[in-house]
């Protein structure tokens, strides 16, 4: 039996991703830097044994010298978050003046596939070139994408330069969580997390308000600007606080073996691909087509994946009885299956009720504010209360979409409200002891792997749930334009058509709940 199990008993979580809808902020506590000793003395990862259990959490992770290196996960985090909803402020600006609006999409697109894919090959780049390079190599590469899109003459550059940034922001994404589980103590991650989710939701809300700010000035381009300084000013504090991380070697090293699988990977951008132009387009067959073919080369990369020497994602990521596999496909299902509302909640609204833009925001906002202060509620909570916990998240997931199918077309707009909070607190309470039992059970060797695969199925999830969800709403009527009698029938469909994928989460928890020990061996 192999299972690793660092002496400071880590793990992670995360927040939701949130750059497809507007979210709203949740302000944090501000809490003064230490002194400057302080601040150097914890310019290296700690080794030593955790504090006493009787310390409080918030108060140790504020005092106890680990917020130098908490406050440089949170600008990897906000350089994701906040870009991506700044472009999509930035680039009507930006069309008007170098053309190209017939790939306007493409350039939320692009983020997004490159997020994928960099976030897929993360954990591999932690173990092989340590903590320290892999954020400093991802920063400089968002900045770069940045400073490509602020200079660009035309769209074809711009696009360019936002696969950068998506390559970029999708490693650091993925690089937070590989850094939480190396730099924090098992007690800490939830606290942590929870404020993680704080800085996210803040990051969402803040990235239109910045963009429009520079699109109002006629700035566009100095606003890529502004986010390359801040990327260039991570990897001073990542080169600054992040000493001691060391590479590490695995396998593949005595092996011959290529030092990245890029042919897994060009499967992986492919199936990707084929997924998220699925749900741009008008033909159900051709959507359906699209959409499953995405599926087989998904299946296919994680079966040749798990074979392979060089493994991008944990060995059991597909095995759904086990607490790595259970966890990464309740991650992928339930992010599937509650996508919905992000994207078609505020039109529908609009549309159903006849409220303004800014209230359809808002109720997209309240999901953010739900998910924030279910994770900051239930990060006290110990190890036996997990699966009691992940239960009522599911449960709380499954009525918000089962209650959304019956709102939007039969109720007011004050029944959205307790829906939307369903929705964000199901995802928020459940999120930190998933990923908590998914870093407890990862074999040994995988950790990294792991870390890393939690934000990428989650875009993966994301991106299936977008394109699905297209499909429902262009086969419920919008195909032929988006038309208020058939507002009905789509807000009844884009959320009723998910109930299997829902059913496939429910069936995760049956893995989630089994301990590491009973499984290892089998897993082997």
């Amino acid at each position: 039996m192999l299972r690793l199990r660092r002496t400071n008993d880590c793990q992670y979580v995360l927040h939701r991703d949130t750059t497809l809808s507007m979210q709203a902020s949740w302000l944090g506590q501000l809490v003064a830097a230490p002194p400057l000793p302080q601040i150097v003395e914890a310019m290296t990862i700690p080794t030593q044994a955790p504090r006493p259990i009787g310390h409080a959490p918030w108060q140790e992770l504020l005092r106890g010298g680990h917020l130098p290196r908490f406050i440089v996960l949170c600008l990897g985090v906000w350089l994701h978050a906040a870009d991506a909803l700044m472009v999509a402020t930035l680039m009507p600006s930006a069309v008007i003046e170098v053309g190209g609006a017939p790939w306007l999409g493409w350039t939320l697109a692009l983020y997004e596939i490159g997020s994928v894919v960099a976030g897929a090959a993360t954990g591999l780049l932690a173990v092989r070139i340590g903590l320290r390079l892999a954020m400093c190599g991802s920063a400089s590469l968002f900045a770069l994408g940045c400073l490509a899109s602020a200079a660009a003459p035309d769209m074809a550059v711009i696009l360019i330069g936002r696969l950068a940034q998506g390559l970029g922001g999708g490693a650091l994404v993925a690089i937070v969580f590989v850094a939480a589980d190396r730099m924090f103590p098992d007690r800490l991650l939830p606290v942590v997390m929870a404020l993680i989710s704080a800085i996210w939701g803040a990051s969402a809300f803040c990235g239109p308000l910045i963009g429009g700010v520079f699109a109002n000035a006629g700035l566009w381009r100095m606003g890529f600007v502004a986010f390359a300084v801040q990327a260039f000013l991570l990897v001073l504090l990542a080169l600054l606080l992040l000493r001691g991380d060391k590479p590490r070697r695995d396998n593949a090293a005595s092996t011959g073996a290529p030092a990245v699988p890029w042919l897994r990977l060009l499967l992986l951008l492919l199936a990707i691909v084929a997924i998220a132009t699925a749900g741009t387009l008008a033909s159900g067959l051709a959507s359906v087509s699209l959409i499953l073919v995405g599926l087989l080369m998904l299946v296919a990369f994680f079966r040749i994946d798990r074979q392979g020497v060089v493994r991008l994602f944990p060995r059991n990521t597909i095995l759904i009885g086990t607490p790595v596999g259970g966890g990464i496909l309740f991650v992928l299902f339930f992010a599937t299956g509650t996508i919905s509302f992000t994207l078609y909640g505020p039109l529908l609204a609009q549309m159903r009720f006849g409220v303004s833009p800014l209230v359809g925001g808002y109720l997209v906002a309240s999901e953010s504010v739900a998910w924030t202060l279910a994770a900051l509620a239930v990060s006290g909570l110990s190890e036996r209360h997990e699966m009691r916990v992940i239960r009522c998240g599911a449960a709380l997931m499954t009525v918000g979409v089962l209650g959304m199918a019956v709102a939007l077309p039969q109720g007011s707009i004050w029944s959205l409200l307790p829906l939307t909070f369903c929705l964000g607190a199901g995802f928020g309470a459940a999120w930190a002891f998933v990923l908590r039992r998914i870093i407890a059970s990862a074999l040994e060797g995988d950790r990294e792997r792991a870390s890393a695969a939690v934000p990428t199925t989650q875009m993966i999830g994301y991106g299936l749930g977008a394109a699905l969800a297209g499909l429902f709403a262009n086969m419920a009527g919008f195909a032929d334009g988006i038309d208020a009698v058939d507002t009905a029938a789509v807000g009844f469909w884009v959320f009723a058509g998910f109930v299997p994928v829902l059913a496939l989460g429910w069936l995760t928890l049956r893995g989630i709940s089994r301990s590491p020990e009973s499984v290892s061996a089998a897993a082997e």
